[in-house]
């Protein structure tokens, strides 16, 4: 692990916003079970504002933090243990008081980090000495006008070089200025995308719009279940001084892997010409795989397409195979701004 001359500096993060401290329980994945454990908070003994947290259109990459208000409206003291949520795309901050008497109240913050575009809807569940409060947040992710995408689900391969670039496009009329690019994780090392050990500060400067690559993420999860990851890009000129890129990955067993690990296509119109993208296959077991291309249509939906099932077995004598619906290559065509990341 290096650290670029007076560019490039790896750290260790553990929070969203600079000076705070997070609960360990608040965004938690998977289905929130254990958060919605106890009994309920008797009606009118605790009063929220707002009473439903609602984010609006809010984009990837950046760190969304709203205050909430918690007022104890019973007739006997509270204490306040935690927050949980049942989600990873919000995150609650600890308490600025733990014990509230009749008629106190106290502040914690609700952080929204978006992992996908699109409505979004959770709880956050409230411990307290009184029983637990469900409280409804939500907000709808939008792209990035800077280019960033929440990398998930990236499946590594034993052996396999999984390094994805941290692109960063500007939007903007003047140019952007990257001071620091930071890791959380240990596992989730960060380079230079020509390598070397060192660049100069004209190598993180961003032009108006253009774009350029930052970093190249050397990505090698420890094992037993997918591991979750944060990237922190800072630069004066960024929204609130910084942008926020979630990542997930999990090992595998040796086997084939595509680079880059995921693409992005936006909105084009009919009129505008098609991009090419092209694809790397890889394989890091010990024996030959076969690959057949196949290309299945787009659709609009919450999940990922699943691929369709392998074909029949020709009948004996096998008939020459019939080329591609659009006669791609293994290299691959698709209509749609792509971006690497």
């Amino acid at each position: 692990m290096y650290c670029a001359h007076y560019s490039l500096k790896l750290h260790k993060i553990n929070s969203f916003g600079d000076g705070k401290e997070w609960g360990k329980d608040s965004g938690a994945e998977g289905d929130g079970a254990g958060a919605r454990g106890g009994r309920a908070v008797a009606a009118g003994a605790l009063q929220l504002s707002p009473p439903a947290l609602d984010f609006g259109r809010a984009a990837l990459a950046s760190a969304h933090a709203l205050t909430v208000t918690l007022t104890n409206t019973a007739n006997t003291t509270m204490h306040l243990a935690s927050v949980a949520g049942t989600t990873p795309d919000f995150h609650a901050s600890f308490f600025e008081s733990k014990t509230l008497a009749p008629r106190g109240n106290t502040t914690f913050t609700v952080v929204y980090l978006g992992r996908r575009e699109g409505p979004v809807a959770a709880h956050l569940y409230i411990h307290t000495s009184l029983g637990v409060h469900k409280y409804p947040v939500s907000a709808v992710g939008v792209a990035s006008e800077w280019g960033l995408w929440p990398l998930l689900g990236l499946r590594v391969p034993q052996n396999a070089s999984v390094e994805p670039l941290v692109v960063l496009h500007n939007p903007t009329d003047s140019e952007v200025q990257v001071s620091e690019v930071y890791s959380s994780a240990p596992w989730l090392r960060l380079a230079l995308p020509g390598g070397g050990r060192a660049a100069p500060r004209a190598a993180w400067s961003v032009a108006p719009h253009s774009s350029r690559a930052l970093v190249r993420l050397r990505v090698a999860p420890p094992g037993g279940g997918p591991a979750t990851a944060y990237v922190r890009v800072r630069g004066a000129a960024l929204p609130a001084g910084a942008l926020l890129l979630p990542l997930q990955a999990r090992a595998a067993p040796p086997g084939e892997y595509a680079a880059p690990p995921q693409l992005r296509l936006l909105p084009r119109g009919s009129r505008d010409a098609p991009d090419t993208l092209e694809l790397r296959a890889a394989s890091s077991a010990p024996t030959a795989v076969r690959l057949q291309p196949q290309l299945w249509a787009a659709r609009c939906g919450p999940a990922p397409l699943d691929p369709p099932p392998p074909p029949d077995p020709p009948a004996a004598p096998a008939a020459p195979s019939a080329p591609a619906a659009n006669g791609q290559t293994d290299k691959g065509t698709a209509n749609g701004n792509g971006q690497n990341i």
